[in-house]
C-alpha cells in the first residue's frame, strides 16, 4: 500500500531533490542538533533504504569538521 501510494502522489522530481538535499547537507552554520533534525527530516522525506553504516558515513560527511573528529574518536 505505502509503495503504491509512493508512485502515485510522489513525484520523481520530489523525490530527486529531497535526496540531493540530503547528499548535499552540510552543517555550516547550523549546531549539531539542528543539523542532525535536518538531515533525520530529509531521510524520512528521501525514503532511502541504506544500511546504519552508510547513514552514519553520509552524517559525517556534512557535520562540521570540529565534531566529524571528535565523533571518530
Amino acid at each position: 500500500m505505502r509503495s503504491k501510494l509512493k508512485d502515485r502522489f510522489l513525484l520523481p522530481p520530489y523525490l530527486q531533490g529531497n535526496y540531493s538535499e540530503l547528499h548535499n547537507i552540510q552543517q555550516g552554520t547550523l549546531s549539531v542538533e539542528e543539523y542532525t533534525r535536518e538531515f533525520k527530516k530529509l531521510l524520512i522525506k528521501s525514503d532511502i533504504q541504506q544500511s546504519e553504516d552508510q547513514t552514519t558515513v553520509r552524517y559525517l560527511r556534512g557535520l562540521g569538521p570540529r565534531y566529524t573528529n571528535v565523533v571518530e574518536l
